[in-house]
């Protein structure tokens, strides 16, 4: 009898063990952003290009560093870094500084980076914070800008990829 209770406790703490050892472990970004692309929302650089064209009211956030952002950037985008959207995008006083309104949950979000790995994971993170209309724009810049050179000093000319 006490032989049988040993074994079920031995078996239920190897399974346990076993379940919690489970957790995936990633090389790098790159890595962690395939495996998350799936539970994300994406938009294409031609659906994006249809709303820049209607006016449409969304926001647009490009998540790369301020040196990225300075060499070029979609018009019409604001710069939260990929490692302060977490802390930025509920605070009223960074948004009253950029004279906006800081977003409802339900806002319609597009997030870009350079080729697309950032965005997805900051719209994972947003997703989890409650927004509920968050978007990567697939490819990023380079997919916007078919003539994106990350060492250009200009930004694009308005309108998109040009064609």
């Amino acid at each position: 009898m006490l032989k049988n209770k040993l074994y079920k406790w031995l078996s239920v703490f190897f399974i346990i063990v076993l379940i919690s050892s489970c957790s995936n472990i990633y090389e790098n970004g790159s890595e962690l952003a395939a495996y998350t692309k799936p539970y994300i929302e994406e938009i294409t650089v031609d659906e994006l290009n249809k709303k820049i064209e209607n006016q449409e009211d969304f926001l647009l956030i490009d998540v790369r560093q301020a040196a990225e952002y300075q060499k070029s950037n979609i018009p019409g985008s604001l710069l939260i870094p990929r490692g302060l959207i977490e802390f930025k995008i509920g605070d009223d006083a960074f948004w009253e500084e950029e004279f906006l309104y800081t977003p409802e949950k339900d806002a319609e979000i597009i997030l870009y980076c350079k080729k697309g790995d950032r965005g997805i994971l900051a719209t994972k993170a947003l997703t989890e914070l409650g927004y509920t209309n968050v978007k990567n724009l697939s490819g990023g810049i380079i997919a916007w800008d078919p003539d994106f050179d990350s060492g250009s000093t200009t930004a694009p000319a308005e309108g998109g990829c040009g064609g």
